[in-house]
């Protein structure tokens, strides 16, 4: 299988990256810059298209004898997913909604078979903070974000009904897993105040996926033929600030203060009723940890090589 993977150098393109590096498939990455490609190694099943999503030439070289394409691209402002647009919800759209549809048409038309397109929980309203949200259940975003995500799942459950196309949305939650640079992981501030035994004093609950478990998910969807035209919930559980410093202190036996806990009740899970249907289990807790140890041991080596 061949495989194109937009948003490749990402932190969750990474995950599906290296999972179908795992599974021996071909695999050719979509990066604005190619020294991003280093982050991979040298391997020899990976290939680099270099340019952006807003290049026709770039997108039809891209799709070109590709069996699959997974989109997890995204144009925003530095470190903002919701409010991402900033000042330019003009040009925010052209370089997500109309530039993912633009991807839609030529993968369809050079013959790629299967799309997956990564989507958000920021389909559903921001206000809906209680209860499970259904993969069934009504959406209504209230970021331009969440609109777009929400305004791509219609064109894909457009696509697979009158084109009769393989095209699924994976809508994830948070995801947390080490990553390159080290610095952009999940927890990364966390994990260092905790091993200089410094207060980190930011409290949060908020639903979380690893994203191996998103890979696999992702995996799952590109073969289950049910799935097509769909949108599917994709979410582990919830994971507070406070549970992962102390998980961190427990792996490192650094002590000092914890973040506060979160009073009240949790953020709105994900209900993934197609994945449990499916037999998916997630990683839960035993990934948890065996991540925030590799993270733990990262910082470690980071902060020693710092101080030679």
């Amino acid at each position: 299988m061949r495989i194109g993977i937009t948003g490749a150098s990402g932190y969750v393109g990474q995950f599906i990256v290296r999972h179908f590096l795992r599974r021996e498939c071909q695999v050719r990455g979509l990066s604005r810059s190619l020294w991003k490609s280093e982050i991979f190694g040298g391997d020899s099943r990976l290939e680099w298209t270099c340019g952006t999503m807003s290049s026709d030439q770039v997108l039809s070289g891209f799709v070109e004898g590709l069996d699959v394409v997974v989109h997890g691209a995204f144009e925003h402002l530095p470190g903002r997913y919701r409010g991402g647009e900033g000042g330019n919800l003009t040009g925010f759209l052209e370089s997500n909604l109309n530039r993912t549809l633009a991807l839609m048409q030529m993968a369809h038309d050079a013959g790629v078979k299967k799309f997956i397109f990564l989507s958000s929980r920021a389909v559903y309203a921001t206000g809906q903070l209680r209860g499970d949200l259904c993969e069934d259940g009504a959406t209504q975003p209230e970021t331009f974000y969440g609109a777009y995500k929400s305004a791509v799942e219609a064109m894909v459950s457009a696509w697979a009904g009158q084109r009769n196309w393989h095209a699924v949305s994976l809508r994830l939650t948070g995801v947390y897993g080490v990553v390159n640079p080290l610095v952009r992981s999940k927890w990364y501030d966390i994990a260092c105040a905790i091993i200089r035994e410094k207060r980190y004093s930011q409290g949060r609950n908020a639903t979380e996926v690893h994203g191996t478990d998103v890979a696999r998910a992702v995996e799952l969807l590109l073969e289950a033929k049910d799935a097509r035209g769909h949108a599917i919930n994709c979410s582990d559980r919830i994971i507070s600030n406070r549970e992962v410093a102390e998980i961190i202190q427990s792996i490192s036996g650094a002590r000092g203060p914890l973040p506060s806990a979160v009073q009240g009740m949790g953020p709105a899970v994900l209900d993934c009723a197609y994945l449990r249907c499916k037999g998916f289990r997630f990683g839960g807790e035993k990934r948890l940890w065996e991540s925030l140890r590799e993270l733990v041991e990262a910082v470690r080596e980071e902060h020693s090589l710092k101080q030679c």
